[in-house]
């Protein structure tokens, strides 16, 4: 298990120290030939840790006199409390396996240092979270930000950011029920009770996809009609397409994705699901010159990169890795796309801006300063009951129903 141990550590080190996403971390430093239960365990630990990180990190530290220069050290003793604290490892195992993976890393000297704070930490049961981040498992200008954004919300979010996520799926056969609970308003989501589902062989078979009911609000929203045609812009991994084409078998859907890499998951997506569009398209939004084909779209998705704000509880390494300045590269990337793609609507036609993110800045201020400069554009209203009514569009709250934290924008622009 030590071997199991180290390579979680060096997981944990690549996505809080070198900003590297979870998922591409696990492939790059998680061997391939390793059994699939030992994988799983990997997956679950670091999900874990990076999830209780702030609160992991204090309670080892407290037992440290100096601050400790080895980051790969740190995210072991974070490893380690992770297994006490939440996965109900026995302690011994704990102490030991930590040891061994230490000098499996060519770090015996500190196995001394291991045993001991690992003892006070795993021992220290009256440890309590005493400042915000170690409380709420964020970093403090999060926190800041959602006060000021969400003073109601903010505690709900939070909470709900650091839980284990649901399985939402959209379901193509709207007859069909399932063990769990269908959604009020939309009639493809359903809440599973079992997640193993999301490796079951009707999902291969394309019977359902997995699909937050949050994102699945976009095709309901847009409600494609035969014959129109429409563009999903920054589209991968391709749901949202899918959902449309599922939605209404007679349209035309040019699909758009910047990374390569991505676009051959939407790619994959339309093969699994048995679906056509009309252009499957390698290009960038802010630069539709070199690939918009000169016939206005009747309806465009829209849905542009963001900070995934509403969507930390899935992927639990974003509260580390992102940081304030990302935000502000963000918002002008997502200002530069909106002015770049509403050209190519036709006169009374539909765009739908969607984050799945619960910041302000990039939501409803986004849409005010693009109202602002474009007269040509109006909003239209939704009425949904589980959204919170913004100054410009709704917002879905990370944890209403269960569901991802989700903003929703429609446009319409004037004859």
């Amino acid at each position: 298990m030590s071997q199991t141990r180290l390579h979680a550590t060096q997981v944990l080190y690549q996505v809080v120290h070198k900003q590297q996403h979870l998922k591409q971390a696990m492939v790059q430093h998680v061997p391939k030939q390793l059994p699939e239960q030992d994988t799983a365990w990997i997956q679950h630990a670091c999900y874990v840790s990076l999830r209780n990180h702030f609160s992991l990190q204090k309670r080892w530290q407290k037992f440290i006199e100096k601050p400790l220069k080895d980051k790969w050290l740190g995210e072991l003793l974070t490893l380690s409390l992770a297994q006490k604290f939440h996965m109900s490892t026995p302690d011994h195992a704990i102490v030991d396996e930590a040891i061994k993976a230490a000098k499996k890393n060519k770090k015996s000297w500190a196995s001394g240092l291991l045993n001991k704070v690992l003892r006070l930490a795993m021992n220290d049961l009256d440890f309590k979270a005493e400042d915000e981040p170690a409380k709420y498992e964020h970093p403090q200008w999060w926190i800041d930000l959602l006060k000021k954004d969400w003073p109601k919300h903010y505690q709900h979010i939070l909470t709900a950011n650091n839980q284990k996520p649901p399985l939402w799926i959209r379901s193509r056969d709207t007859q069909k029920t399932y063990a769990g609970q269908p959604h009020p308003q939309i009639k493809t989501a359903w809440l599973l009770d079992d997640n193993k589902a999301s490796t079951s062989s009707a999902l291969l078979r394309g019977q359902f996809s997995v699909q937050d009911a949050a994102a699945q609000l976009a095709a309901e929203i847009l409600s494609p009609q035969a014959g129109e045609f429409i563009l999903d812009a920054c589209a991968a991994p391709g749901g949202k397409s899918c959902h449309l084409l599922e939605k209404q078998i007679g349209i035309q859907l040019d699909i758009l994705e910047k990374d390569a890499q991505r676009l051959k998951s939407i790619k994959q997506n339309l093969t699994r699901l048995n679906l056509h569009a009309n252009r499957v398209i390698h290009g960038d939004a802010t630069r539709p010159d070199q690939w918009f084909a000169g016939k206005p779209y009747d309806k465009i998705l829209l849905d542009v990169p963001c900070s995934a704000a509403g969507v930390v509880r899935r992927n639990p390494d974003i509260k580390l890795a992102r940081k304030p300045e990302h935000l502000q590269q963000l918002t002008a990337l997502q200002e530069k796309i909106l002015q770049n793609i509403a050209p190519l609507l036709k006169p009374e036609g539909w765009l739908l801006y969607v984050t799945c993110s619960v910041f302000r800045a990039e939501n409803e201020r986004q849409i005010k300063k693009f109202l602002a400069t474009n007269p040509d554009f109006s909003e239209v209203k939704l009425d949904y009951n589980e959204v919170v009514e913004c100054l410009h569009g709704v917002q879905i709250i990370t944890g209403t129903n269960q569901m991802d934290g989700f903003y929703y924008c429609l446009l319409k622009k004037n004859p």
